[in-house]
């Protein structure tokens, strides 16, 4: 059985590394960019990422082939956690995901993130903690999902969900057909695809909500029910490091390592892999940036891709809800950091 979860945990996550370092699926600059750029690129990608993982989930579910969770909504902790996350993700340039395989390239700001979500994931999950953030987490409501509250069949909700991606991304791409200027390439074959062309956001997103998918059965396997995430496993990372425990460490502890392996094959293929120190004042946003993510996800119960990702893909009101909750965050970040300086000052 550890086998098994070690092999498909750590494949799953190597996949999931590889694709999102060389598709810079990064989910945090995406929301920062609707409304510092009004860029819904990535946005738009991460709805094709979250219908994909969406309609093979409810199949699989039919087919008793994948067991979807169940239980109450927090909705206080949902909005809480998501807008700390937010400001986190805003902080540190990244989402706890990006900050991963940013730092598997060498980025010095993204390894202090991932240092500080750790921390933070591990902090939130202690029992001083957990009392101290408990009554905020009680307050929950029955429905858990839309289809539930709506009183509907979860089919036309993913239905409605897919029509309205299918139409957002053949606008977008109707008005992006302009050529764009490509070096020469250096590679050939199977090594230019791989680590060398460009790859659309749309078709980074389509493999991603693939792995995911592939995450609720490989996982059922080993006794979980649920798709990715790396909010618990960051603090079983903590556990595993400074005491030795593998007692807890399992499907999403290996996903988690194969995560930043994938990422760093990507790095290194692609020649993007080498350390940058970006300064102080990143390296600070950084580590205090990933300690606010940690302390997020555990208060939401779920990071960017638990929530974000998995959790819209069950049409769960925690992870739609979180969605908003994080925007709110980073743009609250970025408008007292970024946006009303450059006013101020007549930019």
């Amino acid at each position: 059985m550890m086998m098994t979860t070690a092999l498909t945990g750590s494949a799953i996550g190597l996949g999931m590394g590889f694709v999102m370092q060389r598709g810079r699926f990064c989910m945090a600059g995406g929301i920062r960019d609707t409304y510092l750029q009004k860029d819904f690129t990535m946005v738009i990608a991460i709805l094709i990422a979250i219908s994909v993982q969406s309609i093979g989930l409810f199949l699989l579910a039919e087919w008793q082939w994948v067991k979807l969770p169940s239980g109450h909504f927090p909705w206080l902790a949902t909005i809480i956690g998501g807008a700390l996350f937010g400001v986190g993700m805003a902080a540190a340039g990244s989402c706890s995901t990006g900050a991963y395989y940013r730092a598997a390239e060498g980025l010095a700001a993204s390894v202090l993130a991932v240092l500080g979500f750790i921390v933070g994931s591990k902090l939130i999950r202690t029992d001083d903690v957990k009392a101290l953030v408990s009554p905020i987490k009680q307050l929950q409501l029955q429905d858990k999902t839309v289809y539930q509250t709506l009183g509907v069949s979860q089919w036309l909700v993913v239905l409605c969900l897919t029509v309205l991606t299918v139409v957002l991304a053949a606008v977008y791409l109707k008005r992006q057909r302009r050529p764009v200027a490509l070096m020469s390439p250096r590679k050939q074959g199977l090594a230019h695809l791989l680590f060398e062309k460009r790859w659309h956001p749309f078709v980074s997103a389509v493999l991603i909500g693939l792995l995911a998918l592939l995450a609720w059965p490989a996982s059922l396997q080993a006794g979980r029910v649920g798709g990715v995430g790396i909010s618990g496993s960051s603090a079983q990372l903590w556990d595993l490091v400074t005491t030795g425990n593998l007692k807890f460490f399992g499907w999403s502890g290996f996903f988690l390592i194969g995560l930043f392996a994938g990422a760093f094959i990507a790095a290194r293929g692609s020649a993007e892999q080498r350390w940058r120190n970006p300064g102080a004042k990143a390296l600070l946003l950084g580590a205090v940036g990933g300690l606010l993510m940690g302390l997020g996800s555990g208060i939401a119960g779920g990071c960017m891709l638990g929530n974000a990702l998995v959790g819209t893909a069950t049409l769960s009101w925690q992870g739609w809800l979180f969605i908003p909750a994080i925007l709110l965050g980073s743009w609250s970040f970025n408008y007292f950091m970024l946006i009303r300086p450059m006013r101020l000052a007549g930019i």
